[in-house]
């Protein structure tokens, strides 16, 4: 068998907010910005950085943009070490998953070097077959693309919190199950499942790909 599940990182397997919202207040204070809420700044996790960066500072400019970019990073491996964490369930669906012959990857808008201290951080880097970090200029419609280009499974389903999660499963031609215990569950309308806690991703993934 040579079925694929795809997972988004953020909001879908590892429970952001936890380290996130505190990282960029941080670096947005170092820079002067007060004004964002928690709300806000959860809205913007899954987003590609050169994306949310101009929304939170929006007149910066490059140099600006790369500041905030480094504080940011920084300040989150030193708080995702204190409190990182998966959502409860996606440690057990994951190995059902696994245990069932399916391979899992990872596809985020994130890069490499994130994406692996996350899983190592939460405990999940064993079970995560592929990665397919985020690639200069290119958008997760092209990413997930390249993911499914390298491995060619025979059937794939994405598995993801944001609409840019979505829209990168319709555009590749593949069944999108949406993460409504995420930090966007208004955007998981349209999904082919919803979910509303990890444990029942497994349950989601062979009504959909067998």
């Amino acid at each position: 068998m040579n079925k694929l599940v795809i997972f988004d990182l953020d909001g879908t397997l590892n429970q952001t907010r936890l380290y996130a919202v505190e990282a960029v207040r941080r670096a947005l204070a170092e820079l002067g910005v007060f004004h964002f809420t928690d709300e806000d700044i959860c809205a913007q996790f899954g987003a590609r950085p050169a994306d949310y960066v101009r929304l939170y500072l929006p007149d910066g400019d490059e140099i600006l943009h790369q500041r905030f970019l480094s504080l940011e990073s920084s300040y989150e491996d030193k708080l995702m070490k204190e409190n990182g964490r998966a959502f409860d369930g996606a440690r057990e669906s994951m190995e059902q998953l696994r245990s069932a012959g399916y391979r899992l990857a990872i596809c985020s808008n994130s890069s490499e070097r994130y994406i692996r201290l996350v899983l190592t951080t939460i405990g999940l880097i064993d079970l995560v077959d592929e990665i397919q970090p985020l690639l200069p200029g290119m958008l997760k419609t092209q990413t997930l693309d390249l993911l499914l280009q390298r491995i060619k499974p025979e059937k794939a389903v994405m598995v993801g919190d944001r609409v840019f999660d979505q829209e990168a499963a319709r555009e590749n031609k593949i069944p999108f199950i949406g993460c409504a215990y995420g930090y966007n569950p208004e955007e998981m309308a349209g999904s082919d499942r919803v979910v509303t806690h990890a444990g029942q991703l497994y349950s989601a993934v062979t009504e959909l790909i067998g």
